[in-house]
């Protein structure tokens, strides 16, 4: 009967731990990586987080601040999709991810009408399912109350942390931006799977021009190129820009100069059968996305990112 009951109890502790969606090498996420293998050459662009260490919370450990920050989306119980987060410029360097509708899935574009932020990326102790900014708001203060972390510091309150460590909504409202997806909510049939594109560290500021009409125009295309596909492998990033979104005149949420994205489809055996990219600046003009092969993407790239890798052999 004891032996039955501490099994329960190491059960329940299970169950309960906290995962660490936030870790190193997206080590709890490698499924949506062609080969499990993550794009190399980005862990050097990313800028350092903002704080200082004269300025640091009191329940952050300066090590757990790394940049950039690998996160494995989780929406409810599943984790559906990664991000590479750059927390200087408070965006994502790119979302992989695998592109699972196609020209037959039943048309479903439920949108939430909100978005996520990441809890994980305040402390790594909480939960790491993304969550609305006001129940995040909640969730850090409890966590503050429960290890004595007084929030009479405004260092320490649930809303400085949160803006401070990641992209919200106020920093786009009136910056002349949209929210633009990364891995974009329209390449995936299930609503979950929707819902879960919804996190502001799987946005960056884009162009109304861009994100409405001309990149969307080239995601609708994708789904059709991923017809005949066993698995799309998905990675799309961004180059940093110049400018940048300003919160109380400081420098908040980069600004991205282009847009880009490529794609590797694989059939029943996981063998390679057709590949390419997209690059696109993000601005108003009405131009296509300029769409090229994974070598010349790289090369393009090569002058802003440096040498990258996006795709083992590059998808060959």
């Amino acid at each position: 009967m004891k032996m039955m009951l501490s099994l329960c109890w190491l059960f329940i502790a299970i169950v309960h731990k906290v995962e660490p969606l936030l870790s190193d090498n997206f080590s709890n996420c490698k499924d949506p990586f062609y080969k499990g293998q993550l794009p190399q050459g980005f862990n050097h662009i990313a800028l350092p987080h903002h704080f200082n260490a004269s300025d640091l919370p009191d329940g952050i450990k300066e090590n757990e601040l790394t940049s950039p920050a690998y996160i494995c989306q989780q929406y409810g119980n599943n984790v559906h999709f990664a991000s590479l987060y750059d927390r200087g410029r408070r965006i994502p360097l790119y979302s992989a991810y695998i592109l699972d509708k196609r020209s037959t899935s039943k048309s479903a574009n439920n949108r939430p009408g909100f978005f996520n932020v990441e809890p994980q990326l305040v402390y790594r102790g909480v939960e790491g399912t993304m969550l609305r900014e006001l129940d995040t708001v909640k969730k850090i203060s409890k966590y503050n109350k429960e290890h004595g972390i007084s929030e009479k510091k405004v260092k320490n309150r649930s809303s400085y942390l949160i803006s401070t460590s990641q992209a919200i909504d106020d920093d786009y409202k009136g910056s002349g931006y949209e929210r633009g997806h990364v891995n974009p909510n329209g390449h995936h049939a299930g609503d979950k799977e929707q819902h879960a594109t919804f996190t502001l560290t799987n946005v960056v500021p884009m162009t109304t021009k861009l994100n409405t009409d001309i990149w969307n125009k080239y995601e609708i295309k994708m789904i059709g190129y991923a017809d005949g596909c066993t698995t799309m492998y998905v990675v799309t990033g961004i180059v940093p820009g110049n400018n940048w979104i300003k919160r109380m005149n400081t420098d908040s949420v980069n600004i991205p100069s282009y847009v880009w994205n490529a794609y590797c489809c694989v059939d029943n055996n996981g063998k390679p059968i057709k590949s390419g990219a997209g690059l696109r600046e993000n601005d108003n003009l009405n131009t296509t996305v300029n769409e090229i092969g994974i070598t010349d993407l790289q090369v393009q790239l090569k002058n802003s990112l440096g040498n990258i890798e996006i795709f083992q052999n590059n998808c060959a």
